[in-house]
């Protein structure tokens, strides 16, 4: 009989585990917290004072990160259909994932989202990431991520695990018996508190066997540095992959860039530390095509080639965008081929049964974007199974009246927290 580990992430991240023997973690307290805390020797950072120092290994964490960002995110996309997704969750969750794993699986899993690049160093690259993005929130802007462990009554997880769960990822951690018809409506409402309401029906459904859930919540919410105005909304025409529709278009002078294959404008936040990029493909390339050809390396050159004197005259339609996905496949086409074979996968770090493998990994994502700001959540849920101003030029115009993708990333690492992409407006979408 199989038994199931979810994963969540709205970014929730949700991740069910199964039951275990020997030396861990069982008790029947609703909250484990009081017997793990976290290790006094983390460094702790000063975001505010401008002065903090990146922890070792993090440009090639942040490159390692960026290009599977890419590489999960054009696995993703269609033609027709509109898409958002939150790499920036898929790779948190992942990562909190491989303190349980070992061997080979833990090494396919290190090569594929960073490179090879030690446990240590993802874990401590992850924590320093999600605590600069959220270091800078105030009454206008948030940007909130939250981990929690759900652990069934009889699940036995080992206590290595859920030490760095709570050092690096913050974790949470809630004894209650999966099994219950209630407990589905538990981390239902959880989702929504941290997605405050966005994302209320991740777990449509528990399985029987589960035993144990990771759930990862992520959401931002900002204000443009300069939002538009009612004069800057003008009406138009969204050229789409389904035909033409009426569309909002917000109009702005922004900062330009290009590459041989792509333009498009960078705007910025007003209090986050992120920023957010439109880029439309030259001559009309399709969107898959054009994200099949991203790197980490085409990516920094293109959001780099922003010059502090080039501008343009940006037209970007007001689009929200909500995607369900599955991302087993895709995961797989990654080369994290180990983790999901019910033979070959080795999670003998998260539990002393060693027959766990990935059962499946699903997000639910959505951004809004309008004149005021953007707000943008996922949820991911991965399931284990068990067999057992200066002096103005004339300015180009950019219309995006046509498809295009966008980004919303760090503005120190470039790392993608939520890329999309807009294939058509309104009616279409």
């Amino acid at each position: 009989m199989k038994r199931f580990l979810s994963l969540a992430m709205c970014a929730v991240l949700a991740v069910s585990l199964c039951a275990c023997a020997g030396k861990s973690a069982v008790s029947k307290d609703e909250n484990l917290l009081a017997d793990y805390k976290k290790s006094e020797s983390l460094s702790e950072y000063d975001f505010l004072s401008g002065e903090d120092i990146l922890p070792e290994g993090y440009e090639k964490y942040s490159d390692s990160v960026t290009d599977f960002s890419l590489q999960i995110f054009a696995e993703n996309l269609s033609d027709n259909e509109n898409a958002v997704l939150s790499p920036y969750s898929v790779v948190s969750a992942m990562s909190l994932l491989m303190n349980g794993a070992d061997g080979d699986t833990l090494a396919q899993m290190k090569s594929v989202i960073a490179k090879g690049t030690d446990l240590g160093v993802i874990n401590e690259s992850n924590r320093y990431l999600t605590s600069r993005l959220s270091a800078f929130n105030n009454e206008e802007g948030e940007f909130f991520c939250a981990d929690s462990l759900w652990l069934d009554d009889s699940f036995d997880v080992k206590a290595s695990f859920l030490q760095s769960a709570v050092n690096y990822y913050d974790a949470g951690v809630i004894r209650t018996p999966l099994s219950d018809t209630a407990a589905k409506d538990k981390i239902n409402g959880w989702i929504s508190e941290q997605t405050k309401g966005k994302i209320t029906d991740m777990a449509e459904s528990i399985n029987p066997d589960t035993r144990a859930m990771i759930i990862n919540a992520v959401l931002m919410d900002d204000k443009w540095t300069t939002p538009y105005t009612q004069d800057d909304l003008l009406d138009g025409t969204f050229r789409g992959t389904q035909g033409d529709t009426d569309a909002t278009f917000m109009c702005s002078k922004e900062f330009y860039i290009s590459s041989s294959h792509a333009e498009g404008f960078v705007k910025s936040f007003k209090n986050l530390p992120l920023k957010f990029a439109a880029v439309v493909p030259v001559d009309d390339i399709p969107l898959t095509e054009f994200a099949s050809t991203l790197s980490a390396s085409k990516l920094n050159a293109l959001i780099e080639s922003q010059k502090p004197t080039e501008f343009c005259r940006a037209s970007l339609p007001e689009f929200s965008v909500k995607s369900k996905l599955d991302l087993k496949e895709s995961l797989i086409a990654t080369g994290i081929e180990d983790a999901f074979d019910d033979v070959e996968a080795d999670f003998s770090s998260l539990t002393n049964t060693g027959d766990i493998h990935i059962g499946s990994v699903n997000q639910e994502a959505f951004v809004e974007v309008g004149p005021q700001g953007a707000c943008a959540g996922a949820a991911t849920v991965v399931e284990l199974a068990d067999t057992a101003s200066p002096q103005e030029e004339e300015m180009k115009e950019l219309v995006l009246d046509r498809p295009f993708l966008f980004i919303i990333f760090d503005n120190e690492s470039n790392i993608p927290v939520f890329m999309g992409a807009v294939n058509n407006i309104g009616a279409n979408q």
